[in-house]
């Protein structure tokens, strides 16, 4: 009779706890690396903003002390539209003074801002509901604020149809609202080829928001996003700057070959807030079978660093693991001081860029 060798059958375990992992995280963890869930509270009477068709008023609080000023617009009510490359009239709500949200238009917006003035579009990432939106975007606009009071800055929160996705497999859910991120990158540069090029231009991205940013500067530089392209073509280049938080691709989807490619060739600067601890996108990798790691845990390698060429001047990686630890949600970033004053040149266009900084 003989034995399996100690080695081999050490091997064996490995692989059968491996898989064992695998299939978990396959069927549990989808639900962990997006899901967010918030406390809110009702707003005063009277204060209620005009909801898209089939989402609820909200219910959250969205007005601080300070009187805020700034826009969302919706595709949410347009996700067929959307999936299809159709034409869309974006929903657009304006919460500026001592007025609560009000229904506005994309002229109202488009005329609303100050010659020279940057403007900042943050992309929020999957199962995001209205209300959550509704408050993440109040207490972003005062994170970002807060870290250069005095300077002038125009803020659109850019919301999609993120939470409704009917299927019940989870990894088959993320992967289909990550598609559905992508998709929604050709409207958000729409947006941004509305806005006169005088202003400088900072996308925000969170999670698949990342995704949204990545497919929007790939298709206006002529690129093409799950077959399709930008009808109005690649567009002339602009001062657009780029902040990537808790970046849901590949860490070698901005190289040349790759899926966003032509990302780079419209962004002067970008930062990656690496987490090297970001326990759902520590999963990433088992969306499925040949994946890379995400660009939030890794940040860029040394050998997508030799793959981008001149565009390896653009980027930098800042890691932020000491600051947000485990945690995913776009909550434990804005709840950061220090956070916005790493990303503030990259939205104020207040300062040269910084020094590149090379992984080790």
């Amino acid at each position: 009779m003989t034995t399996r060798p100690t080695h081999l059958s050490k091997q064996a375990m490995r692989f059968c706890r491996n898989w064992l992992f695998a299939v978990w995280a396959l069927f549990c963890a989808p639900w962990l690396a997006l899901a967010q869930s918030y406390d809110t509270t009702q707003l005063d009477s009277g204060s209620v903003l005009p909801a898209p068709a089939q989402y609820a008023a909200p219910t959250s609080v969205v007005r601080g002390p300070c009187d805020p000023d700034y826009w969302i617009v919706s595709t949410r009510c347009g996700k067929d539209a959307v999936e299809a490359g159709q034409a869309f009239d974006y929903q657009v709500f304006r919460f500026d003074g001592p007025n609560p949200g009000r229904g506005s238009s994309l002229n109202e917006l488009l005329a609303s801002l100050q010659p020279g003035v940057p403007v900042c579009f943050m992309a929020h990432g999957s199962f995001v509901t209205w209300d959550s939106m509704l408050e993440d975007s109040a207490f972003t606009y005062r994170w970002l604020r807060q870290a250069a009071p005095c300077q002038p800055l125009h803020i659109i929160f850019y919301t999609w149809a993120s939470d409704d996705v009917d299927c019940c497999i989870p990894h088959l859910r993320v992967n289909k609202l990550g598609r559905r991120a992508s998709l929604n990158g050709f409207y958000l540069a729409d947006l941004v080829t509305k806005v006169s090029a005088e202003h400088p231009v900072c996308l925000i991205g969170h999670s698949h928001g990342t995704r949204m940013v990545a497919s929007a500067l790939h298709s206006m530089a002529g690129g093409a996003v799950e077959g399709r392209v930008l009808i109005h073509g690649p567009q002339p280049a602009r001062r657009i700057r780029v902040v990537l938080a808790a970046a849901a691709i590949d860490h070698d989807w901005l190289n040349p070959d790759r899926r966003y490619g032509l990302a780079l060739c419209q962004a002067e600067a970008v930062i990656n807030l690496r987490n090297h601890t970001d326990l759902p996108l520590l999963l990433y990798p088992l969306r499925r079978p040949i994946s890379g790691k995400a660009l939030a845990i890794s940040g860029l390698t040394r050998r997508d660093r030799a793959k981008l060429g001149d565009g390896n001047q653009k980027i930098i990686d800042y890691d932020v693991s000491d600051l947000v630890g485990f945690r995913h949600i776009w909550e434990n970033y804005y709840n950061q001081p220090q956070i916005a004053d790493a990303i503030r040149h990259y939205v104020y266009f207040d300062e040269s860029q910084q020094a590149v900084e090379y992984p080790r």
